[in-house]
């Protein structure tokens, strides 16, 4: 099959080299999986490999106080996907004896584990003919099928998936290296802004690269506008202590530090100002210098030394570090 030979080689010369593909265990897999989605590689892979240290198996990591899971994660934000890591080994503690099933549907049964990351376990680490459909991947196959349609549905996933698979059991390539190699081909060669193409091992056998609707395709619809929120956060120090808050009523980063934080802006002039941007909204942040404590059950005196050593919300750990408190 000629699309999965150019993509093989292609593959085995351009590839990266990146820690969690020198393992096939199953579990270091996983890890690596959620911690990329919404991170980029490079950014996720200190993390990585901070993690297996410390979790290098799913008992350690089922048997972690949720505290240190959620510190070693600091920095990655999106705070659920620990969370379900966490969640998910105690599930395959209890369900599975510790070891992640080799089945896709068996993988789904884990909190935190879905389609897609089912598909890339089942193939990368027990080379089970299963397809992953990332951004990655929908960039490659949009551009190479010509499909003009939105990228983002079930339809899409389909055929794409339904493409590929073919590909893979007709040329009875390596699940594992082909599932891999259509992930890099998307990351290094059908990037966002590389529209024609160039570098690509398929060449004339891909739409795009001859010509074709170059520039928009993959067609994703314009998402709503994303809501933003004017927030005030106070820095408030007393005898090298800072205050604090566990007020995490507004739902988000449930568990998690955070510096007391209203909403809107005073008339006051800021000593710093930054947006910290979620998936489903933004935090347009002013911040305070205060004198006068503020007083709240939620709030309270901890030392700031030890502010390295509890977990705190991402926009605030940002704030303090600026500010050099951290």
């Amino acid at each position: 099959m000629e699309f999965t030979r150019r993509l093989l080689n292609w593959y085995q010369i351009n590839k990266r080299t990146l820690p969690f593909r020198n393992s096939k265990d199953p579990y270091h897999i996983w890890v690596s999986e959620i911690m990329a989605q919404q991170t980029q590689i490079q950014t996720m892979i200190p993390y990585y490999e901070r993690w297996i240290e410390l979790f290098p198996t799913i008992e350690a990591l089922a048997k972690a106080d949720i505290e240190v899971v959620l510190k070693m994660w600091e920095g990655l934000g999106y705070y659920n996907r620990a969370r379900n890591l966490h969640k998910g080994a105690q599930y395959v503690v209890d369900h599975f004896g510790g070891k992640l099933p080799a089945s896709k549907e068996k993988l789904m049964e884990i909190p935190g584990i879905g389609d897609y990351t089912s598909s890339a376990i089942a193939a990368i680490a027990f080379d089970l003919p299963e397809i992953a459909v990332d951004g990655n991947v929908k960039r490659v196959m949009a551009r190479y099928l010509n499909y003009t349609e939105n990228a983002n549905t079930k339809e899409a996933h389909k055929t794409f998936e339904n493409f590929l698979k073919h590909e893979l059991i007709e040329s009875g390539a390596s699940p594992s290296d082909f599932v891999q190699a259509m992930m890099e081909l998307g990351a290094l060669v059908y990037t966002p802004s590389n529209t024609e193409c160039i570098g690509s091992p398929f060449e004339e056998m891909c739409a795009c690269y001859r010509g074709e609707n170059v520039g928009v395709i993959p067609y994703f619809p314009k998402t709503k506008k994303v809501p933003s929120y004017q927030k005030t956060v106070y820095i408030y120090t007393e005898k090298n202590h800072i205050l604090v808050s566990n007020d995490d009523s507004d739902g988000l980063m449930k568990g998690l530090v955070r510096l007391p934080q209203i909403e809107g802006h005073p008339d006051a002039v800021p000593i710093m100002k930054m947006v910290h941007k979620f998936t489903h909204l933004h935090w347009d942040i002013h911040v305070h210098e205060i004198d006068i404590m503020p007083q709240s059950d939620a709030y309270y005196l901890i030392p700031i030394q030890n502010l390295k050593d509890i977990t705190l919300v991402t926009a605030h750990r940002k704030i303090l570090k600026k500010l050099e408190y951290l």
